[in-house]
């Protein structure tokens, strides 16, 4: 994810966003149980049209970040292949997360790679038709999660794969795994566990409980050095730790941990990442709703590098709770987006972090 220009010598505070996440269209033909946008059949006439747009690629090749088209479902917009062949113009490297509906055809996905998208985003939250369907609100969706998988495959597009742990989805860990790693590997370059964040329609559901957390967190682990992909989690930095110690234990230095776990440490909400909504608001992260700004007249360098929202995000001595002397927060820094839905402060820890201050103040790091 991140290259050592964009980070500073210190701490691990990105100097620009790595990903830029444009939520392309709140419209989506799926109802998924944890839907941070509420998504709706239908397009929002406030969307910012093809024009904006193309404005926003233009602000993101400023800033040297990649471009992750989102929703919703992207597919929903007429102008998405327009939008792909202009950034293809202006060599702004673009990924592409479509949700599994049958409007992501052979052709689609095809059409898209001939566009330069480097990858794709695919979610997963079920291992079987029944766990996937009943996930995801809509009967047949695991069979086309499957079909897109078998084009990226077919046409040798990366894939990251994304699953939703929840305490509903949580016992389907293990069975995505072998199915992705005996049917589907290649395409699968990343498998990505995104721990809820209880927003939008995820405040119906639960959160894993943190004995789920730690038995995941030790499965992920145990599966990290012989999977044939990079396993990585999502709104869960403290996994990094939890890697960390795991690692020190086997008897590696921390110099050897932080040097092989280079990759994504410190990335978090407003560090590393930032988000745009279909009307052009700017975010921290799409489960971060503080409101920063708005691309329609605001520029996406100013509000990433001056924003007082976004310099508190980048500063581990600002956390509070168990987070503000934690050997990790600088590599860590825990989900901002949870401590806000849960504690109503962005800058408290992370609810469902395991780890407890006593084993944390042990800890030589």
């Amino acid at each position: 994810m991140a290259h050592p220009s964009v980070r500073s010598d210190r701490n691990f505070i990105y100097k620009k966003p790595i990903n830029v996440y444009f939520e392309s269209t709140i419209a989506c033909d799926l109802a998924c149980k944890h839907c941070r946008a509420e998504a709706i059949p239908e397009r929002s006439p406030d969307e910012l049209d093809t024009e904006e747009a193309k404005a926003l690629v233009r602000d993101v090749k400023g800033l040297g970040s990649h471009l992750i088209i989102s929703g919703g479902d992207p597919l929903k917009r007429e102008d998405l292949f327009e939008i792909l062949a202009y950034a293809r113009e202006l060599k702004v490297p673009v990924g592409v997360t479509p949700t599994t509906s049958p409007l992501a055809t052979y052709e689609a996905v095809e059409k898209m790679k001939d566009l330069g998208v480097f990858a794709l985003g695919i979610s997963l939250d079920g291992a079987t038709p029944a766990s996937q369907d009943s996930f995801r609100g809509v009967e047949g969706t695991f069979e086309n999660s499957m079909n897109v998988l078998s084009y990226a495959k077919e046409l040798e597009i990366p894939v990251q794969i994304n699953t939703t742990c929840t305490e509903e989805t949580v016992s389907e860990i293990e069975g995505i795994y072998h199915l992705l790693t005996e049917e589907f590997s290649p395409p699968v370059r990343r498998w990505s566990i995104f721990f809820l964040i209880p927003i939008g329609r995820g405040n119906e559901l639960g959160m894993p409980s943190s004995a789920q957390v730690e038995e995941t967190f030790g499965f992920l682990y145990e599966k990290s050095s012989a999977a044939p992909f990079h396993i990585t989690t999502t709104e869960a930095p403290f996994y990094r730790a939890y890697y960390i110690v795991r690692e020190m234990e086997s008897g590696k230095t921390k110099e050897e941990v932080v040097s092989s776990r280079a990759m994504g440490l410190g990335v978090r909400d407003g560090n590393g990442v930032m988000f745009v909504s279909h009307t052009g608001d700017i975010y921290p992260s799409g489960f971060l709703p503080i409101l920063l700004g708005n691309v329609r007249r605001d520029s996406l360098a100013d509000v990433y590098r001056n924003n007082a929202v976004m310099k508190a995000l980048r500063d581990p001595g600002a956390f509070k709770g168990k987070c503000a002397p934690c050997p990790f927060n600088y590599l860590c820094g825990g989900s901002r987006a949870r401590a806000f839905a849960v504690e109503g402060d962005y800058l408290q820890a992370d609810p469902l972090c395991h780890f407890s201050e006593e084993f944390l103040q042990g800890v030589e790091f």
